[in-house]
């Protein structure tokens, strides 16, 4: 990203909520609030009209829900990112948002300093942020329920394709994939292009949901998985 600022859409239709995430946003000179929303359907007018680089959003939202606009967003092609936004913690909820393109999810008492985190983690370093917690509980489900958008035990994925994805799961980038792999950046990219299309998953985050849930994913001797708090779309 060339901008020298952020720019930022926020969407919620809780006035009070909305204007106290502006005013947080704003103490920052590096991020610029350019539009706000307060439902789905004005989100993504506003959206396609301002191109912003991030649109940060209230999974409950009337009219057009967050799960909904997140998904037209992504299908309008742009560059723009999703963080979405919850009072609570619905693990299913979750998945889907992820399914849906979003980069990122946070719960509503989220502090200032954790919200510009999350930030810099979508948009400038391209990688997928969430806490911790919410994490371990989100995949910790996906593994245990054949209950949710992901499950698919019948697909089958080549050899290759199954290195990539263990890969990806383990927070590597293209490049680094390709080093390990001996295969150039571009293969790569287009094997991570043909896997994602092939799971019907728009992001890296609805990736790695997949593998977990179709126990694509190796563990080490422990029986841990490598996934860390973050995952990089590069």
């Amino acid at each position: 990203m060339n901008r020298e600022k952020i720019t930022i859409v926020v969407a919620d239709d809780h006035t009070f909520f909305r204007d106290g995430l502006v005013a947080a946003l704003e103490l920052e000179s590096r991020y610029q609030v350019v539009g706000e929303a307060k439902n789905g359907e004005e989100l993504i007018e506003k959206v396609k009209r301002l191109k912003p680089d991030l649109a940060i959003i209230d999974i409950g939202m009337p009219i057009v829900n967050g799960i909904e606009a997140t998904e037209a967003i992504k299908n309008l092609g742009l560059v723009t990112e999703v963080i979405a936004l919850s009072m609570h913690v619905e693990e299913f909820i979750i998945i889907k948002i992820l399914q849906a393109g979003a980069m990122g999810y946070l719960e509503k008492n989220i502090s200032r300093q954790e919200i510009y985190k999350a930030i810099e983690s979508v948009v400038i370093d391209r990688r997928m942020y969430f806490p911790e917690s919410t994490s371990r509980r989100m995949f910790q489900l996906l593994e245990k329920t054949s209950l949710n958008p992901f499950h698919n035990p019948e697909l089958k994925f080549s050899e290759i394709e199954r290195e990539v994805i263990q890969l990806v799961c383990e927070d590597f980038t293209n490049r680094e994939i390709g080093e390990q792999l001996d295969i150039s950046k571009r293969t790569i990219e287009g094997h991570r292009e043909r896997i994602m299309k092939k799971m019907n998953v728009k992001s890296v985050a609805g990736l790695v949901a997949y593998a977990y849930t179709n126990n694509l994913v190796k563990r080490d001797n422990n029986g841990n998985s490598n996934l860390g708090g973050g995952l990089s779309r590069n």
